[in-house]
């Protein structure tokens, strides 16, 4: 299940060497490469067996590569050269860095308030019962975690709010563009979806549903990228999806079933309009001089 997650960032830098080497400076490919080296280890170990043992949960090598990988892109962002050169690639931190603080808080409220509002309404009990402190200790380890398990939401991030993102907004501007760009996300999911990861209870109604939220957070997460100018709020968001939904739905309210699920929809569709309506769209809509 996890394969999917790191195909088109490995998709997108293959295109990037055949199509844009000029983008690929000496620091991108580093980071790249420790990328793709990061995402050998990470399926290797999970497919068949931890190489060097386990710290907990967590292959020991996995650890050290992804956590050594992360570092890297940190020490390289340190430095001014360092940033411009990876600014090309959206791989530099980049700027209006209050973002990074702003959106993930925001996005999360929202998304919480959500399954609150669903819990409270009894649209869906959870499995265990709804404790805020225990779900607060879950979410915080599972963030921390992410430390490790970022290249699959790199892997995805990359390849849509980047390589995709780039290529849509080209072709079709910012408005269809970013629509696009959800509905290929959510498609992409299919697959996945069609065998019970989503919505199982009923396939065509939750595949609906699961398209729109791609469409929404697709939006959220374009704004982040197009207003930072880098890919990694967008890791961060991805990660904090992620993290919300294992630790959501089992402590507070059932997600997986579709009326839990249309409040946070709902919320975040709010949330999506009004970033809708920045200036970043038009902007970016603009030719390059």
């Amino acid at each position: 299940m996890l394969i999917p997650m790191y195909i088109p960032a490995v998709s997108t830098i293959l295109c990037m060497v055949w199509f844009s080497p000029a983008i690929l400076t000496r620091e991108a490919k580093i980071f790249l490469a420790s990328f793709l080296a990061a995402t050998i280890v990470s399926l290797g170990e999970g497919l068949y067996q931890p190489l060097l043992g386990t710290i907990g949960p967590l292959p020991l090598l996995t650890v050290v590569v992804s956590a050594g990988s992360l570092l890297l892109a940190v020490i390289l962002n340190l430095q001014k050269p360092g940033r411009e050169a990876l600014g090309p690639a959206l791989l530099a931190v980049g700027r209006n860095l209050r973002y990074y603080l702003l959106l993930p808080v925001a996005f999360s409220a929202l998304f919480i308030a959500g399954l609150l509002f669903s819990h409270y309404a009894g649209l869906a009990l959870p499995a265990i019962a709804f404790d805020p402190w225990t779900f607060g200790a879950f979410l915080g380890l599972y963030l921390v975690t992410s430390v490790v398990s970022w290249p699959k939401f790199f892997g995805e991030e990359y390849g849509w709010r980047y390589y995709l993102q780039d290529r849509m907004f080209g072709l079709y501007g910012t408005g269809k563009g970013v629509v696009l760009i959800g509905l290929i996300w959510g498609l992409w999911h299919l697959p996945l979806n069609l065998v019970g990861l989503n919505f199982a209870e009923n396939l065509v109604a939750g595949n609906l549903v699961y398209l729109v939220y791609t469409i929404t957070i697709g939006i959220i997460f374009s704004f982040a990228v197009l207003k930072t100018g880098s890919i990694w709020i967008a890791v961060l968001l991805h990660a904090i999806t992620d993290a919300l939904v294992v630790t959501g739905y089992p402590y507070i309210a059932n997600g997986q079933v579709l009326f839990a699920f249309i409040p946070v929809l709902v919320l975040l569709g709010v949330l999506a309009i009004v970033l809708l309506r920045s200036a970043v769209w038009v902007e970016a809509d603009k030719p390059a001089p």
